[in-house]
C-alpha cells in the first residue's frame, strides 16, 4: 500500500506534465483551439484563438467573447443582431458528436471549425486556416461563372442565345403553372433585313441588330427576358405578364425603333414585326408556335406590326 501511495501523485505529476506539454506544443503550433465546460466557459484558449476572437481578461463564457466581438468588429462576422445569432449559436452548439462548419472573419480570412462533443458535455473547438483555400475556390467559381455567361451569351449583341433563352423559356412556364401567374412570349423578326446587309454590308448589318438590342434593354421592362435565337429573330419572354400588357410592351419597342430621331447614330433605317402568345397551360412547343404565327400574320399584313395569338 505504501508504495502504492509512493507511485500515485509521481503519476499525476507525469500525467499533468505530459498534458502541459501537449498544450505547451499546440499552442506553439499556431493552431486556434479552445475548450469550452459544460457551462460554455472558456476553460482553454490557445494564444491563436484569444487573439481571434479577441478574448480579454475577465470574459470568460462563449457569449461574452461573441458580445465582446461583436462590440470591437473583431473575430467571426456576424450579420444578425447579436442575441438573435446566439440563440441560433445555443441550439447548435452541443447538437451532435461532431459538427464542422465555416467562419468569416472581420479581417478577410476563412476558417473550418471542428467542433467536438466530449463526455460530460465539455466541448473542444479547433479553427483551421482556410483563407487560401477560399480564395481559390472564389476564384474557380468566378471562373465558372465567366464560362456560363459566355456559354449562355450571345457574343454579338450580348443577349441571352437560343439554348439559354430555350431554357428560361421552359423554366418560366413551371413557374407559371406551379403559381397561376401570366405569362406571355413575343416572337421578333427585323423586316427585310437581308436587303440591309445587300445594301449596307454585314458590318452594318451587325450594327444594326446591336442596336436593336441596346434598344430592347432600354424599352422592355426590368423582369423581361431578352434572347437572339437566330440571324436576325429574337424573343422576349414576359413572366407575370398577359396577353394586353405584352402587346403595349413590344408596341413601345415597335415605336422606338421607327423613329429616326432614335437611330441617328446608325444611319441605317428598318423595323420590326412581332407575334405575342400567352402561356395557356400547353407545352413550350405550342407556345412558340403560336407566337410564331402571329409573327408570320404580322408579316404577311404588311410588316412593321405586332400580332396577337389566338
Amino acid at each position: 500500500m505504501a508504495q502504492n501511495e509512493a507511485i500515485l501523485p509521481l503519476t499525476l505529476i507525469r500525467d499533468r506534465a505530459t498534458t502541459d506539454l501537449i498544450l505547451s506544443g499546440l499552442d506553439a503550433s499556431g493552431v486556434a483551439f479552445a475548450l469550452f465546460s459544460p457551462e460554455d466557459e472558456l476553460c482553454y484558449g490557445s494564444a491563436a484563438f484569444k487573439a481571434l476572437f479577441d478574448v480579454r481578461p475577465g470574459v470568460r463564457t462563449f457569449a461574452e467573447i461573441m458580445r465582446n466581438c461583436h462590440m470591437s468588429s473583431t473575430g467571426p462576422k456576424v450579420d444578425t443582431p447579436i442575441e438573435d445569432f446566439l440563440d441560433m449559436a445555443r441550439k447548435k452548439r452541443r447538437s451532435s458528436p461532431q459538427r464542422t462548419f465555416e467562419i468569416d472573419t472581420s479581417d478577410d480570412r476563412w476558417f473550418l471549425v471542428n467542433e467536438t462533443l466530449l463526455p460530460g458535455g465539455w466541448l473542444w473547438h479547433v479553427f483551421t486556416d482556410i483563407t487560401m483555400l477560399k480564395s481559390n475556390e472564389q476564384v474557380l467559381q468566378l471562373a465558372r461563372d465567366a464560362a456560363q455567361r459566355a456559354a449562355d451569351t450571345d457574343p454579338l449583341t450580348g443577349l441571352l442565345n437560343r439554348r439559354a433563352g430555350m431554357e428560361r423559356l421552359a423554366a418560366e412556364m413551371r413557374n407559371a403553372a406551379r403559381d397561376g401567374t401570366p405569362l406571355s412570349l413575343a416572337l421578333i423578326d427585323l423586316d427585310h433585313f437581308k436587303s440591309v446587309n445587300d445594301r449596307y454590308g454585314h458590318s452594318k448589318g451587325d450594327q444594326v441588330l446591336q442596336h436593336f438590342a441596346a434598344a430592347g434593354h432600354q424599352q422592355l421592362r426590368g423582369g423581361d427576358i431578352f434572347a437572339r435565337i437566330g440571324g436576325e429573330e429574337f424573343m422576349v419572354l414576359m413572366p407575370g405578364t398577359g396577353i394586353e400588357e405584352a402587346v403595349n410592351a413590344i408596341e413601345r419597342l415597335r415605336r422606338h425603333i421607327a423613329r429616326e430621331e432614335n437611330r441617328a447614330d446608325l444611319n441605317c433605317a428598318y423595323t420590326m414585326s412581332a407575334g405575342v402568345a400567352e402561356y395557356c397551360g400547353t407545352a413550350a412547343a405550342d407556345l412558340f408556335e403560336r407566337a410564331d404565327r402571329a409573327l408570320y400574320c404580322a408579316k404577311r399584313h404588311g410588316r412593321d406590326r405586332i400580332e396577337q395569338a389566338d
